[in-house]
């Protein structure tokens, strides 16, 4: 494989290389030059295909999936059932003692949000998938997962072996997500399954974000801070931007803690609930939605 790339980028290099080096052959047929751009080539060939490797990650994109959510489903096998979930694997090998873990996440995130799962719409079991074809963890059908809710979340690996590590609660957060699937402000889901996660695993590492509740080293963009608690849909750069990813599940985070430890959790489920979040939160909170995002992320 190395040695193809090498190839093809010669051949890219000398049709680059030649017209500079025009002057260097007397005669017009590029003998010479075309002999010095060899001698070039062998000298940085290794430099131009780091340099091409290094081009294509210096802008990372979110990673998208390989695989279709059908196709993990198809093609998974069963690694243990319990009272409440199913674990499948799907390309790796996966411990069985990971169900006791999940099945103790979901009793804690009942605990901690006061609701039970939808089981009528959703189905009695939750299914997980752990694959490494998975790019970005989601709950099936991802941020469209109302347009045909079903109780199916997808695991990465880095989610997987952080979550058997101790150190990585996104499992518990996509988990929240099949909790609280009705919903009409994106911003308030994503952060409120962000607080569940890190109420239970406090330090852990969520999604996009390493679990540093450190409103110093943030400064929220204005496009992201407009979205926060409005029903506007998710911004189409929140699947392209690692960075604006980062900050915009952050932020959703922050404004969910700030309401939750302002009043309660049931003052809050009726704010989720309200299909006008951002002219209810004055009737509820006694603040407008600026003054709430101001005070969550330290502004004011």
């Amino acid at each position: 494989m190395l040695a193809e790339t090498h190839h093809a980028l010669s051949i890219f290099a000398q049709d680059q290389l030649l017209g500079p080096y025009s002057r260097l052959c007397p005669c017009g047929d590029g003998c010479s030059r075309r002999k010095r751009t060899e001698v070039v080539l062998k000298k940085t060939g290794p430099i131009l295909i780091l340099l091409c490797i290094f081009t294509g990650n210096a802008h990372p994109a979110v990673p998208r999936r390989s695989i279709s959510d059908e196709q993990v489903v198809a093609r998974a096998q069963l690694v243990a059932s319990g009272a409440y979930l199913e674990i499948y694997q799907h390309g790796p090998v996966i411990e069985p003692s990971f169900l006791k873990m999940m099945e103790s996440a979901y009793e804690e995130v009942q605990r901690v949000t006061g609701l039970k799962l939808d089981s009528a719409t959703l189905g009695s079991k939750v299914r997980v998938y752990v694959s490494d074809s998975i790019s970005v963890s989601h709950v099936w059908r991802g941020y469209h997962h109302p347009s045909d809710p079903k109780a199916i979340i997808f695991l990465n690996l880095r989610a997987y072996h952080g979550a058997m590590g101790g150190k990585n609660a996104t499992y518990v957060h996509e988990l929240t997500h099949l909790f609280t699937w009705r919903y009409h402000s994106h911003t308030l889901r994503e952060g409120i399954a962000d607080y569940v996660a890190l109420k239970i695993f406090p330090g852990a590492a969520v999604g996009p974000n390493d679990g540093n509740d450190d409103l110093a080293r943030r400064n929220i963009a204005p496009e992201i801070i407009e979205y926060l608690g409005t029903t506007k849909p998710a911004p189409e750069w929140v699947s392209t931007d690692p960075t604006r990813r980062s900050d915009y599940y952050f932020a959703s985070y922050r404004l969910v803690k700030y309401l939750i430890e302002s009043k309660d959790m049931e003052t809050f489920w009726k704010l989720y609930a309200s299909e006008n979040p951002e002219i209810d939160i004055k009737s509820l909170y006694g603040f407008d939605r600026k003054e709430a995002v101001q005070a969550a992320l330290g502004t004011r």
